[in-house]
């Protein structure tokens, strides 16, 4: 009988890790800076954003500078100047520097992006740090080259140099 419950704790937790329930710890942006992932806010449920369906294609440089497992995001419309790259929980962008956003930083500095998670969950980005005001929800493979074109669920807010927080989620 031990042996059985033995067997079906370890199944349980190869399940667990097989779907994605346990998140990644850490970030990486794109200078190898790392911080500690906070913990998801109790909140609502996220919205995606409006016009959020994944773009047809996205550019093959784009693809070849977003490694799998990131949120790749870019300075400047069509995938130029960067990318950012995020694989973790960030509360606040303002923490990793790119010498060519007006702040210095890349808080507030996202004007297209791509989500080439692997794990299939999405991404949720606030345009608050500390996972504060307005959020949006990009389903794995979603990218968008002109974030001008979006609004904050909810708002008519551009989406364009407004993103301050990021979590991934399976809510998308």
């Amino acid at each position: 009988m031990r042996s059985f419950r033995l067997a079906a704790a370890l199944a349980a937790t190869a399940l667990a890790a097989f779907i994605g329930l346990t998140l990644p710890g850490s970030a990486a942006a794109a200078d190898g800076h790392s911080a500690v992932s906070a913990a998801k806010p109790a909140a609502a449920a996220p919205q995606a954003v409006q016009g959020a369906a994944a773009s047809a294609a996205v550019s093959p440089q784009a693809i070849g500078d977003c490694p799998s497992t990131y949120f790749c995001f870019w300075v400047n419309l069509n995938y130029g100047d960067g990318p950012g790259k995020f694989s973790g929980a960030n509360d606040d962008w303002s923490d990793y520097s790119h010498s060519t956003c007006a702040s210095g930083t890349w808080n507030n500095c996202a004007s297209s992006g791509y989500n080439h998670g692997s794990s299939g969950l999405g991404v949720e980005v606030w345009n608050g740090t500390g996972y504060t005001g307005s959020s949006a929800c990009l389903p794995k493979d979603w990218s968008n080259s002109n974030f001008a074109n979006l609004v904050w669920p909810g708002t008519s807010t551009s989406f364009n140099d407004s993103i301050s927080s990021n979590y991934w989620t399976s809510l998308c």
